[in-house]
């Protein structure tokens, strides 16, 4: 088998059979449609938690499109974000455990510097399922010379959860650049 074999193109014919619009290489925008959404939901079946294309708590959404619009007026680019409209971040593959970040973007800065931001809702401030996912936000960000940045609700009724979030990445010896109090 040649190399030139296997990369060949198909002709384009006439497929019949089903009533389906697919004429050689192309689909229809019926089709493409259909084929979106069974891949979607495949995808959604088999993705782990924190590994989803759209948050699904209603306090992490509406502080993620809080942020999500802050950063798009400040003109940030290549904006992607955990919400319904936006293209969602690639999942960053972990040894113990794979997460997609909540938002991903590049600042309006000369050096245009990698943005990784993480939502904690405060129920989430002290959830031991957190630790792996903060880890591996902190070992991208280091990885990929971005910066790491965390957004809480200004008040909670644990207390001030910016403070308990700060006293949590210290004990967990994870570097943050900012922690956004909206």
């Amino acid at each position: 088998m040649t190399r030139e074999w296997i990369t060949a193109r198909a002709p384009k014919r006439p497929i019949r059979g089903r009533g389906s619009t697919r004429v050689g290489n192309r689909r229809s925008i019926a089709d493409a449609r259909i084929g979106s959404q069974v891949s979607g939901a495949v995808e959604t079946e088999s993705q782990s938690p924190g590994c989803e294309t759209v948050v699904t708590d209603a306090q992490h959404r509406q502080l993620l499109w809080l942020m999500a619009e802050f950063f798009r007026t400040v003109g940030c680019t290549d904006l992607r974000a955990r919400l319904p409209g936006f293209t969602p971040p690639q999942v960053l593959s972990g040894t113990l455990e794979d997460h997609r970040p909540d938002l991903i973007c590049r600042q309006t800065n000369q050096a245009r510097t990698a943005l990784i931001l993480e939502v904690v809702p405060p129920h989430e401030l002290e959830s031991p399922l957190q630790e792996h996912r903060w880890t591996l936000l902190s070992s991208a960000a280091k990885l990929y010379g971005a910066e790491l940045h965390f957004a809480v609700p200004r008040w909670s009724q644990l207390g001030a959860p910016d403070q308990l979030l700060r006293r949590r990445l210290q004990r967990m010896e994870i570097v943050t650049q900012r922690v956004w109090t909206p």
